[in-house]
């Protein structure tokens, strides 16, 4: 538990109000359930370089040639540089992952964690955000002086869904690469909402408490995790 809670964890109320609260009532808000655990364990041996639990082995790999059991769902971005099987020291058949560019969701990305909630069994939900985000940044930059940002229709379909961190985060006194991270930390809490807010099937899971939704945000140097609460 000590490396769960060291970084700077983050209670999102509403996306209009995002801020820092007390170290307390961090881990009274956020409910530790054994699968969340299992995601605080991984992490913290990654973090301390001692992962040796995560199984690909051939017998592994055997075993779930008939089907998977991921016990979370981790939405996160497409960089190379956040893998959440690596993060979290996890191996096959454990998470069902959804990379995107800027962790952002659509018809798509819903649909797939609504077949591991529905079909697959998984009973957490992860929006892994991260810093330096390029589309994140990406994004800033377009809003900001958008004839200086060259694009394509299918980049703007995904700087689209962060548009809206974008236009809360400006409201703020934020600037350069302070800006750009509060886009990311409200991007993460957008997409927390929206898994409720446009999918039945998860807000009818969250309502009977079988299924939890987290947010968290990688720190590239550090390794760290900061963690968003629902």
């Amino acid at each position: 538990m000590r490396k769960f809670f060291s970084a700077v964890l983050l209670l999102v109320l509403t996306v209009a109000k995002l801020g820092t609260v007390s170290l307390v009532e961090a881990e009274e808000a956020l409910e530790v359930t054994p699968s969340v655990q299992k995601l605080i364990d991984g992490h913290e041996r990654y973090w301390n370089e001692e992962t040796s639990e995560s199984d690909t082995s051939k017998e592994r790999r055997e075993e779930l040639a008939d089907g998977q059991e991921p016990f979370a769902v981790v939405i996160t971005c497409s960089d190379s540089r956040v893998s959440p099987e690596y993060l979290f020291d996890l191996g096959l058949g454990e998470l069902f992952v959804v990379r995107v560019a800027g962790n952002i969701l659509d018809e798509a990305e819903l649909g797939s964690v609504e077949y591991a909630i529905a079909e697959l069994g998984a009973d957490t939900i992860v929006v892994l955000g991260h810093e330096s985000c390029g589309a994140v940044t990406t994004a800033v930059a377009k809003d900001l002086d958008p004839e200086a940002v060259e694009t394509t229709q299918n980049i703007d379909a995904f700087l689209d869904n962060i548009e809206p961190a974008v236009k809360e985060a400006r409201q703020s006194d934020k600037e350069d690469d302070e800006l750009v991270e509060l886009v990311a930390d409200l991007n993460v809490a957008n997409a927390m909402k929206q898994l409720e807010t446009d999918s039945n099937i998860i807000k009818d899971a969250v309502k009977d408490q079988s299924v939890s939704i987290l947010g968290a945000k990688y720190l590239l140097e550090d390794g760290d995790l900061q963690w968003f609460n629902q």
